[in-house]
């Protein structure tokens, strides 16, 4: 006994519906940021910004000093001892003497800066390098090369590896949003991106939360950019 015909199409309707569903998700693509960006200094925070921003967070973690009597200035030689040790009254050494005379010296910027700059006045990294970005993308990993000068690779399986002329252990992966990348330092350094995409592909933002010891509360900042080869 063969079925009626109207009873097989409610089931040929839900077979070719089904084929669409499996059609569609073999059509979902992950995201790419492929290509060549340029920064878009308008729409982007500025190194002042993220000074003035730690600069912020610092004052704001400063312990509140315990109070002090005001009332007594003390004695004339405790005043006295206290010019000497802070350098007042002729008897202290003149600050910054010297300085400038290496001999001729060629020394590395990076090794300066760590050794002689303090905490709250090194940049977040990257930071001077990434006006530009080529950046390099297939389904296993990401390639970003920023102003010709340092260079990511990552892995967008979430694997740690390392990276960053063997700066910085990255971990990297594609999310629905975008792309997810953290990058660890020597000095409890820090920094994680979140890369989000226009719909048309033409603009990049990449929010960063920047970790340093010169603080507790991380340090946020963002970075916007327009895609140059399309």
């Amino acid at each position: 006994m063969t079925l009626p015909k109207i009873l097989c199409l409610p089931v040929m309707l839900l077979v070719a519906t089904s084929s669409c569903t499996v059609a569609h998700a073999a059509g979902t693509t992950t995201p790419d940021f492929s290509g060549i960006w340029r920064l878009d200094d308008q729409h982007s925070d500025s190194p002042f910004d993220i000074a003035a921003r730690l600069r912020a967070e610092k004052k704001l973690e400063q312990p509140t000093p315990p109070a002090t009597n005001t009332g007594s200035t003390g004695s004339p030689a405790s005043q006295a001892s206290t010019n000497r040790h802070s350098g007042h009254g002729g008897g202290g050494r003149s600050m910054g003497g010297g300085r400038g005379h290496d001999g001729g010296r060629a020394h590395d910027k990076s090794s300066d800066a760590d050794a002689s700059v303090p905490a709250t006045e090194i940049p977040p990294p990257l930071l001077a390098d990434d006006s530009m970005l080529n950046v390099q993308q297939d389904a296993k990993t990401i390639r970003v090369v920023f102003d010709d000068k340092d260079q990511l690779d990552g892995r967008l399986d979430g694997v740690v590896s390392q990276s960053l002329s063997g700066n910085a252990m990255v971990q990297s992966h594609l999310t629905a949003a975008g792309l997810d990348v953290s990058m660890q330092f020597d000095g409890e350094v820090r920094l994680q991106q979140t890369w989000t995409a226009s719909p048309d592909g033409h603009h990049l933002t990449v929010t960063e939360s920047w970790t340093t010891p010169a603080v507790k509360q991380p340090i946020v900042f963002k970075r916007s950019y327009d895609r140059l080869d399309i």
